[in-house]
């Protein structure tokens, strides 16, 4: 009986260790590859988020640029920052960028950027907040993504919110 109560104390005690490592990586900061700055692309030169985000307005998914849409424009040095000039070599050597994914839902979650860019004028400010105005690259994301959020933005425009709508 004793041996029982031991190993259920260590059970319990290895969950709760187990959960508590969960829940504090959930939070944590992505550190990406280059230091990119979306103001400067944005206000500075000029482009759109759908320049590279080029599956935005036309795709389920907006996806992350590859290094062929960063070749576009740097293929060669443009200015003598240490950052660029790493990312020149990515793109000289079709070397891929390894970003990390900032902005995530479940997987049973249906979302079609093109439903909410394209059809319904969504700007991309509204589910991913002032990304254009970050200088240094994201690492997390600006606005947390909720079903209650989610939710709120439909009743306010009038959409469904019924539950097969966006679960799948």
């Amino acid at each position: 009986m004793k041996q029982r109560v031991v190993w259920s104390v260590l059970g319990l005690t290895v969950m709760v260790a187990v959960a508590g490592i969960t829940v504090a990586m959930a939070g944590r900061p992505a550190p990406q590859p280059l230091a990119f700055n979306h103001r400067l692309h944005i206000q500075n030169v000029g482009l759109s988020c759908a320049d590279c985000h080029r599956h935005a307005s036309s795709g389920a998914r907006a996806t992350i640029p590859n290094v062929a849409v960063c070749g576009d424009c740097h293929s060669e040095a443009i200015g003598e920052s240490p950052e660029e000039a790493k990312l020149v070599t990515h793109v000289q050597e079709g070397r891929p960028i390894p970003w990390r994914q900032v902005y995530w839902l479940p997987e049973h979650v249906f979302f079609s950027h093109r439903r909410h860019t394209a059809v319904a004028g969504l700007a991309c400010e509204t589910c991913h907040g002032a990304v254009a105005e970050r200088e240094l690259p994201l690492t997390g994301p600006l606005v947390p993504l909720s079903m209650n959020a989610c939710m709120a933005c439909h009743a306010t425009a009038g959409v469904s919110n019924d539950c097969i709508r966006c679960h799948r």
